[in-house]
């Protein structure tokens, strides 16, 4: 008898401590190699490695390998797609740029 009013006790102290509250696992990271993002993205591994040496797409360094966090570069890509673009060198030198008239000589 003596133990089972041991044993209720000790059941009813345990429900009023409080619980720590369970820890969340850590987030998924999901680090590509430089093949698969290009792939992913549908572009070469050149654009990717151009956009990463221009600083639009992050990129990770494991151990001396570059790595890509699929997240991280969709959201860079969103950011950049919502800036108002710049136009290209091309469009610039086709622009027609009206030369200063130079100052009429009379003809003799």
């Amino acid at each position: 008898m003596k133990s089972s009013i041991h044993s209720i006790t000790a059941a009813l102290t345990a429900a009023r401590r409080p619980q720590p509250a369970p820890t969340p696992p850590p987030p998924q990271v999901e680090l590509l190699t430089q093949e698969q993002m290009a792939q992913r993205l549908g572009i070469s591994r050149r654009t990717l490695h151009t956009w990463t040496l221009n600083g639009m797409v992050p990129m990770i360094k494991v151990r001396g390998y570059c790595r890509f966090d699929y997240a991280k570069v969709i959201a860079a890509l969103q950011r950049l797609k919502m800036q108002p673009a710049l136009p290209s060198a091309s469009a610039l030198r086709r622009v027609i740029v009206p030369l200063p008239h130079a100052p009429a000589t009379p003809t003799a």
